[in-house]
């Protein structure tokens, strides 16, 4: 059972571990990387999206979006998870 969500991007239909990848929270919201574009995304009221299974997602600054990414690489270098 996954949560839905919709890449606010590239319009990429996925779920959690289909499409997209989880890396953590930002300020409250949980982050996504879009499989498709690989765009990091917010979303929005998690909780809420895993009642209603369904994502409501919004777009990360491009800056920020690589910050975060450069950072995520360092932590989990590619093939360690």
């Amino acid at each position: 059972m996954g949560m839905d969500a919709n890449c606010s991007v590239c319009g990429a239909n996925g779920t959690i571990g289909q499409g997209f990848e989880m890396r953590g929270k930002f300020n409250g919201y949980v982050v996504l990387k879009c499989f498709s574009c690989s765009s990091g995304l917010l979303v929005k009221n998690a909780g809420r999206a895993m009642i209603t299974k369904k994502a409501k997602t919004k777009p990360i600054d491009s800056g920020l979006w690589q910050r975060m990414s450069a950072e995520w690489e360092r932590k989990f270098p590619t093939g360690s998870y």
